[in-house]
């Protein structure tokens, strides 16, 4: 097996001038907006809907136990190594090229699992509106997720300023106006005098945790991550240390700004024991149409649903792809095949994987019974390599700290040791505890045996987990294509 050596890091590096980079993108607006077109993925709001209005309390523990923490250390991190791969280049300075490409991977895979779910719910959205019947034809589901996603990988090839229009179309119109839209006819809805279907009392602010629920909280926590992917394209943001620290404050605000409002709409107009985890929202649409005498509600929220879940989709597919062709070509860990790029810079190969692997895990819908169970199975192992990608990244923060202490660091979390260590340790804890109550069956996944539904999720989980290292057993010193990558390592350290 081929090693490749680092380089250490002189006691003093000065700090990088990256406040004009040629060709680069992103302001700060703009990166807030691509980061946040990962994370606003409104579909998983009814997730959440499902505990009323417990689901305050809930959304404070994960913005503050979670969020927040991925937010500090990708921060940190990505202004003061400001290159493209992100969350790759941090990992393998701090643990080495293995661990690099381990994580790099997980955050690939994390979104090609993810990618049937979030198809198979724009689908159902659709034949909602469309045609109520075909919402549990698994055939449908199937092949429309599967045509939809060629599509979306062939407009992914149009490269970063095509894929930037999309992110925008995916927040203003998948996010913010349907959240604006219910939030603001549920309190025209309120104010007519109609009752609300949640229970408003003080006792109901803090949820009823049990072992029913616990799976189902573990998937939440997946509706705050992403906010480190805008890293992958670090070398395109102009002045990284003024613009990635304020892109992701607000991002973390216009998480909280659009999700709760529309998970409280949610959870007043349609009872908990009523609300379906993929088409939530259009029941809550059809609630007001009668309730308000409007005809128009559903359809309007199936559109912006649907069509901004595709322009995220877009986003999806492009910025992990990215990070893992950088690890092939810099880490020598895929082979030269997978490392191919158009002239827009789009890893062609890479992109055509994951299109394909997502188009075989469609295959989910016809095997696990109903639309609802495939849904919640791939949502749960995304979740769990989404997690383990955490823990590798918040111990990276804590080895860089302090292998490479005198690193100029435009960033730094506040509170010293203490702020970085409770930064660490919190994020650390929290993905620790999703991954184990992950493993705890959910009500949600109705019909399938225990049995069933632990060894999907252990085998779905360690499949993807063991995966990178069939590329490291058999990886080839002439993998490693990149010429700038000695060159990078060093000026890193």
């Amino acid at each position: 097996m081929a090693e490749f050596e680092d380089s250490s890091e002189p006691d003093h590096v000065e700090p990088e001038n990256t406040a004009k980079r040629p060709g680069a993108i992103f302001g700060v607006w703009g990166l807030a907006i691509f980061s946040f077109a990962f994370l606003a993925n409104v579909n998983a709001t009814p997730q959440l809907a499902t505990f009323g209005l417990g689901a305050l309390f809930i959304f404070a523990m994960a913005i503050f136990l979670f969020l927040t923490p991925t937010a500090l250390a990708s921060t940190e991190m990505g202004t003061t190594w400001p290159k493209t791969g992100g969350i790759y280049v941090w990992t393998r300075m701090a643990f080495g090229e293995g661990a690099g490409f381990v994580i790099i991977w997980l955050e690939w895979a994390n979104f090609v699992v993810a990618w049937p779910g979030i198809m198979g719910g724009l689908t159902v959205q659709t034949a909602y509106v469309i045609d109520p019947g075909l919402e549990d034809n698994t055939a449908f589901i199937m092949a429309v997720v599967i045509f939809v996603t060629w599509i979306a990988a062939g407009i992914a090839l149009r490269g970063l300023r095509t894929t930037g229009i999309f992110a925008w179309w995916a927040v203003v119109v998948g996010a913010v106006l349907p959240s604006v839209l219910l939030s603001a006819l549920t309190v025209v809805y309120l104010v007519q005098g109609n009752p609300a279907a949640m229970d408003v009392s003080g006792d109901s602010l803090i949820p009823t945790f049990d072992f029913s629920t616990l799976a189902f909280m573990s998937g939440a926590l997946l509706m705050f991550s992403g906010i480190e992917i805008a890293a992958v394209h670090a070398s395109e943001v102009k002045n990284p240390g003024h613009t990635i620290p304020r892109a992701n404050l607000i991002t973390v605000i216009l998480c909280a700004a659009v999700f709760a409002p529309m998970t409280l709409a949610l959870a007043v107009l349609v009872p908990a024991a009523d609300i379906d985890i993929v088409t939530g929202a259009l029941q809550a649409g059809d609630v007001l149409n009668e309730a308000l005498s409007l005809n128009w509600v559903t359809a309007a929220m199936g559109f912006c649903l649907v069509t901004g879940t595709i322009a995220a989709l877009i986003q999806i597919i492009n910025g992990p792809s990215r990070g893992l062709m950088i690890a092939g070509k810099q880490g020598g860990n895929l082979p030269p095949i997978l490392q191919t790029e158009n002239k827009l810079k789009m890893p062609v190969n890479i992109i055509l994987l994951q299109a394909l692997i997502s188009s075989v895990l469609a295959i989910g819908y016809s095997l696990l019974g109903s639309v609802q169970n495939a849904w919640f199975m791939f949502l749960l192992i995304q979740t769990n390599m989404t997690l383990i990608m955490y823990g590798m990244m918040f111990a990276s923060l804590v080895k860089l700290r302090y292998s490479r202490p005198h690193k100029h660091r435009p960033y730094v979390i506040p509170g010293k040791k203490f702020g970085l260590w409770l930064t660490a340790g919190v994020g650390g804890l929290v993905c620790l505890f999703g991954i184990i109550i992950s493993f705890v069956p959910t009500e949600e996944a109705a019909g399938m045996p225990g049995w069933v539904y632990i060894g999907i999720l252990v085998l779905g989980t360690a499949a993807f987990v063991a995966a990178p290292f069939v590329f490291w057993i058999f990886r080839k010193p002439s993998w490693r294509t990149d010429p700038e990558a000695e060159l990078a390592d060093a000026e890193g350290r």
